[in-house]
């Protein structure tokens, strides 16, 4: 094993600390980002289907 003296293994677990903060962020925000687009595509879906449904009742 390669031998380290106290302050490389801090200054080793610092970067990793911020590696895995910054990985967990940007999958957090990949998450958020595809959940506001499914919101937008469901809410631009139904304002499709409830114009339709609109313009059916109006030639019935």
């Amino acid at each position: 094993m390669i031998d380290f003296d106290q302050e490389t293994w801090i200054y080793l677990a610092i970067i990793a600390v911020f590696l895995v903060v910054f990985m967990w962020n940007s999958r957090r925000a990949k998450q958020n980002r595809k959940a506001r687009k499914n919101e937008n595509f469901r809410r631009r879906y139904l304002a499709r289907r409830k114009k339709q449904q609109s313009e059916t009742e109006n030639q019935v």
